[in-house]
C-alpha cells in the first residue's frame, strides 16, 4: 500500500521471533516503511534522519497542526518500549503523536491504557493522517491476523 507518510518502525530484538508479532506484516503491506532493529549486538541503531519525525505513542497528545512527514513507531513489549524511549535521545525528543483505541477491541495481549498492537496503532495513525480507506486497509489486515490467532489458540466462540 502506497502512503504519503513515512513509517519507521524501531523493532526491539527480542521481538523479532514472537509469532504474534504485527509489526512484520505492517512493515510488508506499507510501500513506505522501514525496520530498524534495536538491541542486536555489534549493530549500530541509526537515528540521524528523524529530525522531523513524530513518535507514535499512547497519551493524550494534541495533534499537530499539520502532518507530520515521518512517523516513528517503536515496537516490542510495553516494558521494552518504555526502555527503548528512555535509552535513545533521539526518539524521546520526538513529539508525539496518538490515537485512541477502539472501544470494545480485543487483543491477544494485556495493554496498558491507551495501548494497541503496532499494527492496529498505525491503522488509526493512517485513518487520520492519510486516508480513511488507508486505515481500513490496515485495520482489515488486523482483524484478519487476529482472527487466525484466535482461531490457532482456540478461542473461536468463547467470547475471547
Amino acid at each position: 500500500m502506497d502512503t504519503k507518510l513515512r513509517i519507521v518502525v524501531i523493532q526491539h530484538a527480542l521481538e523479532l521471533k514472537e509469532r504474534s508479532n504485527t509489526a512484520k506484516h505492517a512493515l510488508a503491506a506499507l510501500k513506505h516503511a522501514e525496520q530498524r532493529v534495536y538491541g542486536l549486538k555489534d549493530v549500530p541503531l541509526v537515528l540521524d534522519d528523524l529530525h522531523d519525525a513524530w513518535l507514535l505513542w499512547p497519551g493524550a497528545e494534541p495533534k499537530p497542526e499539520v502532518t507530520p512527514s515521518t512517523l516513528v513507531v517503536l515496537d516490542g513489549s510495553w516494558s521494552q518500549t518504555r526502555r527503548m524511549v528512555q535509552r535513545l535521545p533521539e526518539v524521546r525528543r520526538l513529539p508525539r503523536y496518538s490515537v485512541t483505541p477502539k472501544a470494545g477491541r480485543v487483543s491477544l495481549r494485556e495493554a496498558p491504557a491507551g495501548g494497541m498492537s503496532t499494527l492496529e496503532a498505525l491503522a488509526a495513525a493512517l485513518r487520520e493522517l492519510e486516508s480513511e480507506e488507508a486505515g481500513a486497509r490496515l485495520e482489515a489486515l488486523h482483524e484478519a491476523l487476529l482472527a487466525r490467532q484466535r482461531a490457532e489458540r482456540g478461542y473461536v466462540g468463547k467470547g475471547r
